[in-house]
């Protein structure tokens, strides 16, 4: 009989849970609201109702956790998540208070990119770097087929390479991350940055302009907003340009809500990244779109946990 496995992926919005057999099978799926500012204990105790209700009695082999920031793994602490809100939280501690299972904590891009190379777009791939582009800039490294955590835990935190030193502050407080020019709330201030120039004579209300809107507006072929994604995409070529220089990976995969603009932004990324890289590189690299969608972080915790939990 498949073992079955427990995967979840705690975002700043949303929690995401599946539960999927040793095969990859997805067999039952839940999504609930994150409200991180009820506080971790209260999270942690709507998760777990969560879990009771989707799963039932089923006998389950372990449980794979996402959570987004660094992580002090020796520990089972999440340091520092700022999306959550949350610092010094013992996660880990938290869940088996509640669960009587083995927990195996990792970061969340990670956990995504673990399963895109297990079960999406990342198959085939020993070398490959996940990127999510939605509100923030995320990223986890396949090198040499392993997950690549850094030496304490921090590793693949790419949305924060500094593209412009002159650039936008970026919430981690620096000027000019790639986050702070290419991420979901980027689109947002660009286009609020249009709107003040007069790009959109009738347009809607500041607080009408989200990434999302942008995003959609470009989809339908909007002008001043496909010149937006234009900037976007510059930037995020430039990321991925310095990540190949250092990294020499077979491919990227791109996920994260942004990339439901994929058809427009693919392309201009790949045209930006031949521009800025050296000769050799773009004949062999592949840019790809993720597969798994909003639950690739729940699946790829729950092979996680299947594939380096006794490692742990």
């Amino acid at each position: 009989m498949q073992e079955k496995y427990l995967g979840i992926d705690i975002g700043g919005t949303k929690v995401m849970l599946a539960l999927v057999s040793s095969d990859g099978l997805t067999l039952k799926r839940d999504r609930i609201e994150t409200r991180a500012e009820e506080g971790p204990r209260k999270v942690v105790e709507r998760i777990v109702e969560s879990i009771k209700k989707t799963v039932g009695e089923v006998e389950i082999a372990g449980v794979g956790l996402g959570v987004p920031g660094p992580i002090d793994f020796s520990r089972g602490v999440v340091t520092l998540a700022p999306n959550l809100g949350w610092k010094n939280v013992a996660i880990v501690d938290l869940f088996s208070e509640k669960l009587d299972l083995p927990i195996y904590l990792e970061n969340d891009a990670l956990v995504a990119a673990w399963g895109e190379k297990t079960l999406g777009a990342g198959k085939g791939f020993e070398n490959f770097i996940y990127m999510t582009i939605s509100t923030g800039i995320g990223g986890g490294l396949i090198l040499d087929g392993k997950l690549y955590r850094g030496a304490f835990g921090a590793g693949g935190e790419i949305g924060h390479m500094i593209i412009d030193p002159a650039g936008p502050t970026c919430g981690c407080g620096n000027q000019g991350c790639l986050e702070a020019l290419a991420s979901g709330k980027a689109l947002a201030r660009m286009g609020r940055e249009a709107l003040e120039q007069g790009r959109w004579p009738e347009g809607p209300s500041p607080e009408g302009i989200t990434g999302s809107t942008i995003t959609n507006w470009a989809k339908a072929g909007d002008q001043p907003s496909i010149e937006i994604i234009d900037r976007q995409a510059r930037f995020l070529g430039l990321g991925l340009t310095n990540l190949t220089h250092i990294l020499d990976p077979q491919a990227f995969v791109l996920g994260g809500g942004v990339m439901t603009a994929a058809d427009l932004l693919l392309p201009r990324i790949k045209e930006a990244m031949e521009d800025y890289l050296m000769p050799g590189y773009a004949e062999r690299l592949q840019v790809l779109p993720a597969k798994l969608g909003d639950i690739g972080g729940a699946l790829g915790a729950a092979m996680v946990a299947r594939d380096f939990g006794s490692k742990k």
